[in-house]
């Protein structure tokens, strides 16, 4: 069963729920606070991670053919 993140509108409470797709559904959950079932999902949003350019080093972009002689992207 998977955990929603809800907030009642009747009491104001937000809570993790841990309740059925078909409870979510048909708004069967009730709120642990007040019980009303007046619940909407609440979207909380995730940290995001970007990779730094700087982390690799650059690759040529003529490597397969220039056998990088002297290319300023050899290691």
């Amino acid at each position: 069963m998977p955990f929603y993140d809800l907030h009642c509108n009747d009491c104001e409470a937000d809570s993790n729920i841990r309740a059925t797709i078909a409870e979510k559904d048909e708004n069967r959950i009730p709120c642990p606070q007040c019980g009303s079932t007046n619940m909407e999902t609440l979207y909380i949003s995730a940290p995001a991670y970007i990779k730094s350019t700087k982390d690799t080093a650059p690759s040529c972009p003529s490597g397969a053919t220039c056998g990088n002689s002297g290319c300023r992207f050899a290691g």
